[in-house]
């Protein structure tokens, strides 16, 4: 190979990369706009969206979602009160925050079968007053368990060995 066949291709390759990484950073940037579209669509206000990954942050007027598809830790902003659910594993968090106050959606798998029980005691252990405590399965396998304590409200519901958990802090 000559070297100005040599340098074509290697201009040819240089032209393909660029464009590829421009289609790249473009298919993002799209997917952000149709999500926000969507969102604005489907709401009437405006929304900006930002796409990080398996990380997906919504805001809009007094509003921000931050969703953590990859999340794997309790998080830490969570109140101290709170006793941290570790009977699991961790598999996505979403954090709220709007004018009212802060919440925290937490994906669990993995649990046990006796986890609502369980929690219930610990959450009564740590000062919260329980409510509504349903149990389903035969053996008590699953149900959900509600608890509260001043401005904090806590949420689990849980069977076929995964839990979600619903923390709430209101303003």
């Amino acid at each position: 190979m000559n070297m100005r066949a040599f340098l074509r291709s290697i201009g040819v390759a240089a032209a393909t990369l660029s464009v590829t990484a421009m289609l790249v950073s473009c298919q993002k940037k799209a997917e952000e706009q149709v999500l926000e579209k969507a969102i604005e669509h489907s709401t009437g206000k405006s929304a900006d969206v930002d796409v990080n990954g398996q990380n997906v942050t919504i805001e809009t007027e007094g509003k921000k979602v931050e969703i953590q598809a990859n999340a794997a830790e309790w998080p830490d902003e969570i109140p101290g009160d709170v006793p941290e659910f570790s009977y699991g594993t961790i598999k996505g968090v979403t954090r709220t925050e709007t004018p009212e106050g802060l919440s925290w959606g937490i994906v669990v798998e993995n649990v046990p079968d006796s986890i609502v029980r369980n929690y219930e005691q610990t959450l009564k252990n740590r000062g919260f007053e329980t409510s509504s405590m349903i149990m389903s399965g035969e053996n008590g396998q699953g149900g959900s368990v509600t608890g509260e304590k001043g401005n904090i409200s806590v949420v689990l519901m849980a069977g076929n060995g995964s839990a979600s958990l619903s923390v709430a802090l209101k303003k």
